[in-house]
Order: C-alpha cells, then structure tokens, then sequence
C-alpha cells in the first residue's frame, strides 16, 4: 500500500514538474516620453530688470 502511495506521488510531482515547465510568461515594457512644461513669464522679468537697474 506504502509503495503504491509513493509511486502515485512520484507520477503526481513529475508530471507538475513538466506541465511547469511547458508554463511561458510574456512581458512587454514601454517607455513613454514625460513631457516637461515651463511658463516663463519674460514680462515680469524685464519689468524687475528694469527697476533694478535704475542707478
């Protein structure tokens, strides 16, 4: 009874060993591009160089 039990064991491991193995995993990667957005409000800026540049 001993041996039966372990032969079924035995059958029961190989045979997930080689299903495990037929197992494929496919994985794709994407790389998108990060778009950067910058307000420069030049205005400003030349209106403050202006008040500093007063000498």
């Amino acid at each position: 009874m001993r041996h039966m039990r372990r032969e079924a064991l035995a059958l029961l491991v190989l045979s997930g060993s080689l299903a495990g193995g037929c197992i494929k995993l496919k994985t794709e990667h994407e790389i998108k591009p990060i778009h950067i957005t910058m307000d420069v409000n030049l205005k400003v800026q030349k209106e403050l160089d202006d008040f500093l540049n007063l000498d």
